[in-house]
């Protein structure tokens, strides 16, 4: 497909990414040459220097004959007039990155009135992504399937669970039923597991199940984390502005640390039931000042990755049972003990897993529809939702009679209200809502599952 992008920032680097390594012809839109000049040189891909928003910049890039136009400058006002004129000058598809709090109403009206295909505002996207994390405390990440019916949840082995030592053949015997381990992560390794597989404690695995049956296995294996009520924020910014929204004062008690004063009386006006700090929440002496043994979760969220993480660090190591840590530069993953930042939060990978569905909707309009895209597993792993289409090649067929790739799983199946974990007597009929557990080649159509090797 023919995209263009705008903006070479770390949302527009990180989408330009995953669009070349699927494939998809790109050409950038960026006012720093020097900027450019770097996205050309790691992508070869093509570019011109320019203001998106310009009517001959876009001819220019070719906005007129591309089938998806994205706009990730910094700038809100930018992005809206160049998505509305990509979309004038015949753009198939227009996504825009707006952040503002002030557009937030606006949305159904930019997409309706204005043609915008998509507006995508990462802060809230990431405020979403942290609840999520502290709605479920005993998973590492958790990832929603099938309207939230199922979902798969990552989850660190102890050494004092049931689950260390444990043959993946004896895994339903001592779990319970209706739960599937599809990925193990054990250090840099990750792999889909088969009957053989023995899992180790310190090995992370993703278990797909009903939201029931999780917190029974949650239980059973010692890894279950009492409800999360008390917590703690470092860094009063957009993240956590969106975050503030969503949480409820009735079931959490919300303390953040925040060094501007400005950012700090802001967040006490608008949020006045949240106890507010005015000081640097990356120092431990004001961490132990404000009584960080006594919250259940923390939430780094500053624009510094090497201050969140040693926050969380330091929080983890004062019995903080949940940490949560905003890490733009995974690299640093590499180095850190992983142990002590349970979860991660990437902003810019969130965006572009959206987009990644989004384009692979769109290069299958005619067979099976991606309805949800996950990276899972430091992005090694893949998790989609499809829905069968009446066309496709794996319809009516036992899992056993179809030949399909080793390097996945399927992890579910929902019919009509019904959700099978599949064995090899099942099938997929149309219609099915189907997940997909993979760490192959990249999928966009439920046929993509057969073939005897990646």
């Amino acid at each position: 497909m023919k995209i263009v992008i705008a903006g070479g920032g770390k949302y527009g680097r990180s989408i330009a990414g995953e669009l070349v390594a699927e494939g998809h012809d790109l050409t950038f839109i960026e006012e720093k040459e020097e900027t450019l000049d770097s996205l050309i040189e790691d992508f070869d891909l093509s570019g011109i220097v320019g203001n998106a928003g310009n009517y001959v910049t876009q001819l220019d890039a070719g906005v007129d004959k591309c089938d998806a136009f994205l706009t990730m400058t910094g700038s809100d006002e930018v992005n809206l007039i160049a998505a509305i004129l990509a979309q004038k000058l015949g753009a198939k598809k227009t996504f825009a990155r707006v952040v503002n709090h002030d557009y937030s109403p606006e949305v159904p009206f930019f997409r309706q009135a204005l043609g915008i295909t998509g507006l995508i505002n990462p802060n809230l996207e990431s405020a979403q992504e942290v609840m999520r994390m502290l709605r479920y405390p005993s998973a590492t990440s958790v990832e929603s399937f099938f309207r939230g019916k199922v979902q798969i949840v990552a989850v660190r082995v102890p050494k004092d669970s049931l689950l260390a030592d444990l043959k993946l053949l004896d895994f339903k015997r001592v779990c319970g039923d209706n739960l599937m381990v599809c990925v193990i992560q054990r250090d840099e390794e990750v792999f889909i597991p088969d009957g053989t597989s023995i899992i180790k404690a310190g090995d992370t695995i993703h278990v797909t199940g009903e939201v029931d049956t999780l917190q029974d296995f949650y239980a059973r294996t010692n890894t279950r984390i009492p409800a999360i009520k008390n917590v703690m924020i470092v860094g009063g910014g957009a993240i956590s502005y969106w975050l503030l929204g969503l949480m409820n004062k009735k079931k959490f008690r919300v303390k953040i640390i925040e060094r501007d004063r400005k950012i700090a009386e802001m967040v006490y006006r608008t949020y006045p039931w949240v106890d507010v700090l005015c000081a640097d929440g990356t120092d431990h002496q004001v961490l132990e000042e404000a009584s960080i043994r006594n919250f259940d979760a923390f939430i780094s969220l500053t624009g510094i990755d090497e201050e969140n993480a040693l926050a969380s660090i330091f929080a983890s190591h004062n019995g903080v049972n949940k940490t949560i840590t905003k890490i733009n530069r995974t690299r640093l993953l590499e180095i850190l003990d992983d142990e002590d930042l349970q979860n991660i939060l990437t902003p810019h990978h969130i965006v572009s897993d959206e987009i990644v569905r989004a384009i692979r909707a769109m290069d299958n309009v005619k067979g099976s529809a991606v309805e949800a895209l996950y990276r899972m597993a430091v992005a090694k792993v893949e998790a989609l939702e499809f829905i069968a289409g009446p066309q496709s090649k794996v319809l009516g067929k036992t899992l056993m009679d179809l030949q399909l790739r080793p390097s996945l799983r399927l992890a579910s199946i929902m019919r009509g209200h019904d959700i099978i974990f599949p064995a090899g007597q099942d099938m997929i009929l149309a219609g099915d809502r189907v997940i997909v557990v993979s760490t192959g080649k990249r999928m966009s159509d439920l046929d993509d599952i057969l073939g005897g090797r990646d």
